[in-house]
């Protein structure tokens, strides 16, 4: 079930490439987060892609602050790096936290379907009209009688995934992507959620039918991410996950945490140390482990084979078809990558 890995891009990129590397002698698809402030997405994955022969994807990117005629080129670029039987995917969603600091996100499931339909039309190898797509032409202040065509461009095989845990968004998804990414640090995707019996309730996959009731594509992925830690160090492994479940916790409403059974005297702690302007890596030091293990999985590999047996049984379960190991990945991505390709993948079998 488990086909890619996700790499933050805080690391140098020689350093990412060299994991790549690692991770494409056993995974199928190396995934890099996009996230405005660390190196680039679009140069790291071209290197990945011409080093490893892996598939390529982006976990995720987003419509705000970028220009989407280079992320159309960009994702049909690494297309042409691709041997038989790899793919890239657009990874893609509203844009988290870091983005909303940064600039407003207005409209941002309606900019995400146009998106969609503004690459899906170059990499056809189509004309567009920019004033076709008014919320991306009124942001960038694009001319609406602008026209872009692809020429070098001839029916670009990349795949869209959304992510999401809304209604709106696991609606378009369900309607107009090749498929849906849901990740286990969001509460309402979480191992909080399956372990208290409120999955069906919360995960707003009903939503995501109800989309794919109306969509014309055939196939459709449905992913799910773990976000995992994993380190010979135990203490060093869940000091990870407490940071990575910090960013979550700060940002989450209180609703959505609270109906998959955390209480706010469970993350109150953290939550105000980042609002009083704390570095992440302090206020997770006020977060309990439990919280964490409830949003990602952590420790040895001995720990993480347990956990993730139990949340791939869940996801399973929930209808999902295939998933990936993601951020943080563990305190040193490259212990990370071969601890879970030597031990934490066969303990699995």
């Amino acid at each position: 079930m488990i086909k890619g890995i996700q790499l933050h891009a805080w690391a140098s990129a020689p350093e990412m490439v060299e994991v790549a590397e690692l991770a494409a002698k056993e995974f199928e698809t190396v995934w890099v987060t996009d996230q405005l402030q660390s190196r680039s997405v679009a140069a790291v994955l071209g290197a990945v892609a011409a080093k490893t022969g892996a598939g390529v994807g982006t976990a995720v990117t987003f419509p705000f602050g970028r220009n989407p005629l280079e992320q159309a080129s960009t994702m049909a670029t690494l297309a042409e790096f691709m041997p038989p039987g790899r793919q890239v995917s657009m990874g893609i969603g509203t844009g988290g936290g870091l983005v909303s600091a940064l600039m407003p996100r207005e409209s941002p499931v309606e900019s995400v379907a146009e998106l969609i339909q503004l690459c899906r039309a170059l990499w056809r190898g189509e004309q567009i009209r920019l004033g076709d797509y008014p919320l991306t032409c009124a942001r960038l202040r694009m001319r609406p009688d602008g026209k872009v065509d692809f020429s070098w461009v001839d029916d670009a095989d990349v795949r869209v995934i959304v992510a999401g845990a809304g209604p709106k968004v696991l609606e378009m998804a369900g309607e107009l992507a090749d498929g849906v990414i849901c990740a286990s640090n969001f509460p309402a995707h979480s191992l909080a959620a399956f372990r208290c019996g409120q999955f069906d309730a919360v995960s707003n996959l009903d939503s995501l039918d109800a989309g794919r009731a109306r969509s014309e594509r055939a196939e459709f992925a449905r992913i799910y991410g773990v976000n995992i830690s994993v380190s010979n160090d135990r203490n060093a492994a869940n000091a990870a996950a407490r940071r990575q479940a910090t960013l979550i916790v700060s940002q989450q409403p209180h609703e959505n945490l609270q109906r998959v059974g955390f209480e706010q005297a469970d993350y109150a702690a953290t939550r105000a140390a980042v609002h009083e302007g704390e570095s992440v890596a302090r206020a997770a030091e006020l977060l309990p482990q439990a919280v964490a293990d409830q949003l990602v999985v952590s420790g040895t590999p001995d720990d993480c084979v347990s956990a993730l047996g139990e949340l791939l049984d869940y996801a399973r379960g929930a209808g999902f078809t295939e998933a990936y190991v993601g951020a943080p990945v563990g305190p040193d991505p490259r212990e990370a990558v071969e601890l879970l390709t030597s031990r934490v993948l066969r303990g699995l079998v």
